[in-house]
């Protein structure tokens, strides 16, 4: 999926992931609104690379706090001017297009290619690189595969929250027992992913710099077959971002105000 929609100009354009906003976190919902009033309104686009949520499972959860909020503050964005755009991650891969849409949010396909001057930059929340994690990648194979999605979304919503509970707290216990290599991306897939090859092959070229988040390694490298951005995770107390502006990239460090 080539990214359409905007004119990003000069910048900025930033790219965020891994918020995981929920009920019972205050203080990070607390932060993304000081993000949203403004880095976001400063910013030309925003790109959210995944799990915003900590986990999506039905629309009704959009009449609940956090997320009633959280989604009145991207809808302001994009009535301000600034184009907001999401990709679904691991977490709240149940959020459709079509729904997201009545936010002004523009969905992207993972993975997506977005063109700034002339870079080619692949957008992937990152979980495809972890490619060592097989277990974790029947497992995403299956709870995506279409027939699984339409008998999810035949449950009562209730259904679905003890669901999610349950894999999330099954997906805890799993990272804690993986060796960390396990759970990184798979440097051979990062290769691949830069080469345009496999799942990450789009147009058939290869891609200047490669932006992902899921890790919750952050880091901004360059790397034979060209850079890498990976997005650090939000917690209370900060969350670093990425920062496209005037031809410049940067990791930056955003904190609470």
């Amino acid at each position: 999926m080539m990214v359409q929609g905007a004119d990003l100009g000069n910048g900025p354009v930033l790219f965020i992931s891994d918020l995981h906003l929920c009920p019972g976190q205050p203080a990070l919902t607390a932060l993304f609104r000081h993000f949203c009033l403004h880095e976001g309104r400063a910013a030309r686009a925003v790109f959210i690379l995944g799990d915003l949520f900590d986990y999506w499972v039905h629309r009704d959860q959009a009449a609940e706090a956090p997320y009633a909020e959280i989604l009145a503050l991207l809808h302001g964005l994009h009535q301000q001017g600034t184009a907001v755009y999401l990709m679904v991650g691991n977490r709240d891969f149940a959020l459709d297009a079509a729904f997201l849409a009545q936010s002004g949010i523009r969905a992207l396909s993972d993975p997506a290619l977005l063109q700034l001057g002339d870079q080619r930059i692949l957008l992937t929340h990152g979980d495809l690189l972890c490619s060592d994690d097989h277990r974790y990648q029947r497992f995403r194979r299956v709870i995506r595969h279409p027939l699984t999605r339409l008998t999810l979304g035949r449950l009562p919503y209730a259904w679905l929250q003890c669901i999610a509970r349950g894999l999330r707290r099954g997906s805890s216990r799993a990272v804690q027992a993986k060796a960390p290599v396990i759970t990184d991306a798979n440097p051979q897939t990062i290769v691949t992913a830069l080469h345009g090859e496999g799942v990450f092959a789009l147009d058939g070229a290869t891609y200047d710099i490669l932006i992902h988040g899921h890790t919750h390694r952050p880091v901004w490298e360059q790397r034979p077959e060209g850079r890498r951005m990976v997005l650090g995770a939000w917690d209370v107390d900060s969350a670093q971002i990425g920062r496209w502006e005037n031809g410049q990239w940067s990791l930056q460090l955003l904190s609470p105000p």
